[in-house]
C-alpha cells in the first residue's frame, strides 16, 4: 500500500503544479488583454486629438503647392517677356496696331509674349491682374532716366510698379558700365483651389502674387554727349 502511495503522490503533486501554472497563465493573459485594451483606447484618443492638426497641416501644404505652381508660371512669364523686350526699343511711339503679330510697340508686344507664356494655366483677369513694364537708363550705377514714367506702363491700370527708382539704384552695381535695362512685372490674384476656412482665416483669399525680371536693353542705354 505504501508503495502504491509513493507512486501516486508525485503524480498528484505534478498535476497540482500544472493546475497552478495554468491558473497563473490565465491570470497573466487576462491582465495582458486589459493592458492592450487600455493602450488601444489611449492610442485612439491621442490620434483623434492630433487628427485635426494633421489635416490642417496637410491641407495647408497642398494649397501652398498649388500657389507655388502658379507663382513659378508667373516667373517664367515675366522672364520670357523681359527677354523678348530686351530686343525691342522702349522709346518707339505707339503704332496703334492692336495685334501681336504686326505691332512693333514694346508695350503691346511684351504683354502678348507674357500671356502666351502663362497660358493655359494662368489667365490674367483685366479687372484685377496686370503687367507693368519699365525701362531704365543707367549711368555710374544710378538710374538717370525711367520710361515711360515713375510708375511704369500698366496694361490694365490695376497696379503700378513695386519698385521705386531708389530701389532699382540699390540693385545696381556702381562699378558696372553704363547700360539700359527693361523690367517686366506680373501681378496675379491667386484664388485658392480648396479655400478651406482654417486657411482663409489666416491667409487672405485671393493672394496677390508678384513676379518680375530685369533684362539689359541697349536701346535705352545713356548716350554719351558728343565731343566738342
Amino acid at each position: 500500500m505504501k508503495a502504491v502511495e509513493a507512486e501516486i503522490w508525485p503524480v498528484v503533486l505534478c498535476y497540482s503544479e500544472t493546475k497552478r501554472r495554468d491558473k497563473r497563465m490565465r491570470s497573466l493573459m487576462r491582465w495582458l488583454k486589459r493592458q492592450v485594451g487600455r493602450a488601444s483606447g489611449q492610442s485612439m484618443v491621442e490620434f483623434l486629438v492630433v487628427l485635426p492638426i494633421l489635416l490642417i497641416m496637410i491641407s495647408g501644404l497642398i494649397e501652398f503647392g498649388f500657389l507655388l505652381n502658379y507663382y513659378l508660371d508667373l516667373i517664367d512669364g515675366a522672364r520670357d517677356g523681359a527677354r523678348f523686350g530686351a530686343n525691342v526699343d522702349p522709346l518707339l511711339i505707339d503704332d496703334h496696331v492692336n495685334d501681336c503679330v504686326n505691332t512693333t510697340w514694346l508695350y503691346r508686344l511684351v504683354p502678348c509674349v507674357v500671356m502666351q507664356s502663362l497660358a493655359p494655366q494662368v489667365v490674367l483677369d483685366p479687372t484685377s491682374d496686370d503687367i507693368v513694364i519699365s525701362a531704365f537708363s543707367v549711368a555710374g550705377g544710378l538710374v538717370t532716366a525711367r520710361f515711360p514714367d515713375a510708375d511704369g506702363w500698366s496694361l490694365s491700370g490695376n497696379h503700378v510698379s513695386e519698385f521705386t527708382t531708389a530701389e532699382i539704384d540699390a540693385l545696381l552695381d556702381p562699378a558696372a558700365p553704363n547700360t539700359g535695362v527693361v523690367m517686366v512685372e506680373v501681378f496675379y490674384d491667386y484664388s485658392m483651389v480648396m479655400a478651406l476656412p482654417w486657411i482663409t482665416a489666416f491667409v487672405p483669399n485671393p493672394v496677390v502674387l508678384h513676379a518680375y525680371t530685369i533684362m539689359p536693353n541697349t536701346y535705352v542705354e545713356p548716350t554719351p554727349p558728343p565731343s566738342p
